[in-house]
């Protein structure tokens, strides 16, 4: 079973794996928990401990909410996490320690109880701060120790509280509590005690979650279940088209950026730059179909599949390893290809007013209007401009053959006639066979009068 934890600095990574097998990313920031969605093979639980949120947007609740819709476990603790799954234990989120409770009985509330300020991955997320929480627990353990008194406590604590989070250590709360006139017997005393006495609150509910995680897996759950309906809003499909920059797919043992696969593909110019235009389509079209209508109904994603799979050439296993995909990926996949080609359906004539622009915008329409030009001249010359395949004797069937052949040389024509057609993009079969007779008739006149058929001398 699968589980992803987000750690740094509470825990590190070797700490994590010492206790649970578990893929371990850096602190979750908006859009990591739908890019570890995309880790083939797709997480079943995901375990929230440290968050980014000052230099960058912090994790949503929605894309947790997302998450627990898929079927997915979401459990937090200690930092970010206590603090997300103390405002989503409605909804199914799992929270776990002390500190997840205080934030969830209203004891604290701010977001600074938990922050820290730390280095860079490179030091593995090293802090350099102390965080509230983290204090409090430790005057706590003073105080019952008989180390300091109430007085003296309660003073460190709202001097501590009042600090910036970043900047907020012991060395300084201890030089300041000696400047303030606290009990100068008790600050030596906790200042000598702390080294060997400090509570990190913060590691110890992390560590607690680990060991629940451990036995959570073991008892091989079932998907979750949400009792909420995920509503789809358009900000949530421009935080998914953002997410979406680096998605993660890959293996148990290998994880694979989609960067190392757009590295490849770049070397190819042509190609990325088809993708990459595809890529922008499929974007356009599902927000379009999303402002318009909701999710696929299961025969419309049935339909899709029959015609993905025979396209394919494979079955339903073999494509889905030979794509990178989980069963929940393909769910995904073919709610959204079918919003793809709603989408596009409904666009197609607005859009077709357009195809002039995107020819400029490629440089190809000046070829293109050259052939058909060449094409127009060899018909007139054979006097053929209005050869119809009846007129002509040539049955429509022997012209795709014809097509499929040139077109397809390595490939059988699985694809039936209408299926072309539409593929095609052409109003029905008539109309696909008249531009295939033209075409077969001026390859002819070509292959007649020694003539490349792909470059024009004929006007």
């Amino acid at each position: 079973m699968s589980v992803v934890v987000f750690c740094g600095p509470t825990l590190t990574h070797a700490e994590v794996h010492e206790r649970i097998d578990a893929i371990c990313l850096p602190p979750a920031r908006h859009g990591d928990i739908l890019r570890a969605m995309n880790i083939v093979p797709r997480p079943h639980v995901i375990a929230i401990i440290d968050g980014l949120f000052r230099t960058v947007p912090a994790v949503r609740h929605k894309e947790i909410l997302w998450a627990l819709s898929q079927g997915i476990h979401v459990f937090g603790a200690a930092s970010m996490g206590a603090l997300r799954a103390a405002e989503l234990c409605d909804f199914g989120m799992i929270g776990v320690g002390s500190i997840f409770s205080d934030y969830g009985s209203g004891r604290i509330e701010d977001d600074d109880e938990v922050a820290v300020e730390h280095g860079p991955v490179e030091t593995g997320f090293m802090p350099i701060s102390e965080a509230m929480v983290d204090v409090r627990a430790t005057l706590a353990a003073a105080r019952k120790k008989g180390v300091i008194g109430e007085e003296a406590a309660e003073w460190i604590t709202a001097r501590a509280k009042e600090l910036f989070y970043a900047r907020r250590n012991w060395s300084d709360l201890i030089e300041d509590a000696r400047r303030s006139g606290c009990d100068r017997s008790e600050i030596e005393a906790l200042d000598a005690w702390l080294p060997s006495g400090r509570v990190n609150q913060k590691r110890l509910d992390a560590l607690e979650l680990l060991d629940r995680l451990r036995d959570f897996v073991a008892t091989n759950p079932p998907p979750f279940r949400p009792e909420f309906t995920f509503e789809r809003t358009e900000v949530w499909d421009l935080d998914v088209e953002a997410a979406q920059g680096l998605p993660s797919i890959g293996g148990e043992t290998d994880t694979l950026l989609l960067g190392d696969i757009l590295d490849e593909l770049r070397l190819s110019p042509d190609d990325f730059a088809d993708a990459r235009r595809e890529a922008l389509t499929r974007m356009l079209l599902i927000r379009e179909a999303r402002r318009s209508r909701g999710d696929a109904e299961p025969e419309e994603k049935e339909a899709v599949l029959k015609n993905w799979l025979r396209n394919q050439g494979g079955g339903l296993q073999n494509t889905l390893e030979c794509n990178q995909m989980s069963e929940a990926d393909l769910a995904a996949f073919l709610n959204e290809e079918v919003l793809v080609r709603w989408a596009a359906d409904s666009l197609d004539a607005a859009g077709r007013s357009r195809i002039l622009d995107a020819l400029r915008s490629q440089g190809k329409l000046a070829q293109l209007v050259e052939r058909v030009q060449a094409k127009r001249h060899a018909l007139r010359m054979m006097g053929k401009e209005e050869e119809t395949t009846q007129t002509g004797n040539i049955v429509p069937a022997a012209l795709v053959g014809w097509f499929w052949r040139r077109t397809f040389p390595n490939e059988m024509q699985l694809i039936s006639t209408d299926a072309l057609a539409v593929q095609l993009g052409f109003a029905d079969v008539s109309d696909m066979t008249r531009a295939l007779l033209r075409e077969y008739l001026f390859s002819e006149y070509c292959r007649e009068n020694d003539l490349p058929i792909r470059v024009s001398r004929l006007t």
